[in-house]
């Protein structure tokens, strides 16, 4: 089924992976690096200081703010994050609406880490990486922490954006009028079609938060499968991608050998032998078919199921007991 393809720290929409029946695969072009590692949250070192963590502890009520100021000093005041130079209201309230969620969900914030920083690159990244974010804490104004960056640019040209992500796309095609038609059958679902629908309507007035959630959606149906000769997407939250990445931070917290249980290609590219958590992870059936039920993003490594399961429970989602015992073997981090 359409998938993503991975690599270091990334993810590439493709559909190099073989499975629908009947050409059912729509698609997603090779050309948008989204990124479950460069939609990147934080990654691995450093820690805030008491005294934040312990205002971030705090139960948080978000409200969204009607001004970019408003919306600046919730972050600041709240949330001790600090924005530069993104003038977006529904940019600002995105990131403070999920960053609130976290803190009110995660109770042990005091052990986590968090972009204290979140900026416009300016560079014009196309539809390469949406978020990323700087692996080294830095230090501004006598503060310190994460730099986040946000590919502001992308979601100003979102159409053409999208455009490129579904160029070769064989599910649906483009009128003369620059719609998007489904002309598989095995998308003939509501679902797909409130997708699509979404994607025609794409315009000045679409807000941040639709356009994340349209980029969410992808992710949905390259995770789905087929029920009954047609496609069932999986439910993804706005936040996901985001929750995927705390998950990852949250895992390396919990356990010793966090680095043992990257993806084998990680171990290639690093000249390193792959390890015998991961191979064992990668080519035994059974736990390839537990990590599945997650996604199959959750079947690339250990890593990666811990995150995408990580990010579903955040959302609530409840799993069998095999999930669970999986990602209890693997030192998954509890939520509270």
């Amino acid at each position: 089924m359409p998938s993503f393809t991975s690599q270091p720290d990334t993810v590439e929409l493709s559909t190099k992976k073989e499975g629908l029946s009947n050409g059912a695969k729509w698609g997603i072009g090779t050309g948008v690096v989204l990124g479950l590692g460069a939609l990147a949250y934080v990654l691995t070192r450093g820690r805030v200081g008491s005294k934040q963590a312990q205002k971030l502890a705090e139960h948080i009520e978000f409200k969204p703010a009607t001004t970019i100021e408003e919306a600046k000093k919730f972050a600041k005041d709240k949330l001790g994050v600090h924005y530069n130079d993104i003038e977006d209201v529904g940019a600002l309230n995105f990131f403070n609406e999920w960053l609130t969620g976290v803190h009110n969900k995660c109770k042990r914030i005091n052990k986590s880490s968090y972009p204290k920083f979140i900026t416009n690159n300016k560079k014009t990244l196309g539809t390469g990486e949406v978020f990323a974010i700087v692996d080294e804490p830095i230090k501004f104004n006598g503060k310190e922490g994460y730099l986040m960056e946000i590919n502001m640019p992308m979601f100003s040209n979102f159409k053409v954006a999208i455009d490129e992500m579904l160029e070769g796309a064989t599910a649906i095609q483009k009128d003369i009028n620059g719609k998007y038609n489904i002309v598989d059958k095995t998308y003939q679902t509501e679902a797909f079609a409130d997708f699509i629908e979404r994607i025609n309507n794409i315009s000045s007035k679409t807000t941040f938060k639709e356009k994340v959630k349209l980029i969410n959606d992808m992710k949905s149906f390259s995770d789905g499968c087929i029920v009954n000769g047609q496609i069932k997407g999986r439910n993804y939250s706005d936040f996901y991608l985001l929750n995927h990445e705390l998950g990852h931070l949250r895992h390396q917290e919990c356990v010793k050998n966090y680095n043992s249980m990257k993806k084998v290609e990680e171990f290639e590219t690093q000249g390193q032998p792959v390890s015998d958590i991961t191979n064992e992870f990668v080519s035994n059936k059974q736990i390839q078919q537990t990590a599945r039920k997650v996604s199959d993003y959750a079947t690339e490594s250990p890593l990666e199921f811990v995150a995408e399961t990580f990010a579903q429970l955040m959302e609530g989602k409840t799993f069998s007991d095999d999930v669970m015992a999986l990602y209890q073997k693997y030192g998954g981090p509890i939520l509270s």
